[in-house]
């Protein structure tokens, strides 16, 4: 992600995560064809890929919060945004 964010890579890193149930795979058949599949999304890397996308202007100081009882999502936030200025 760091070498995506620094332009030193035009291919954004994979963050899904496939699983197959009921049959062998990796094999020669595409993950379209097989029975069950499921694919995982992680929010957090989604978010992170999306933060350095196309080079977005947006600062993580700008987000604004309104949640009265601190929980999960401010403490990721808290923590993009030190990520964000780690990369800064």
């Amino acid at each position: 992600l760091i070498l995506f964010q620094k332009g030193q890579t035009t291919t954004p890193p994979p963050f899904e995560i496939f699983f197959c149930f009921g049959e062998e795979w990796p094999d020669q058949k595409p993950k379209e064809k097989k029975l069950i599949t499921v694919q995982v999304v992680p929010v957090a890397a989604r978010l992170l890929l999306e933060m350095f996308w196309c080079e977005l202007s947006w600062s993580a100081d700008s987000i604004p919060l309104q949640i009265s009882h601190p929980d999960l999502k401010d403490k990721m936030v808290e923590q993009f945004k030190e990520l964000h200025q780690l990369w800064q």
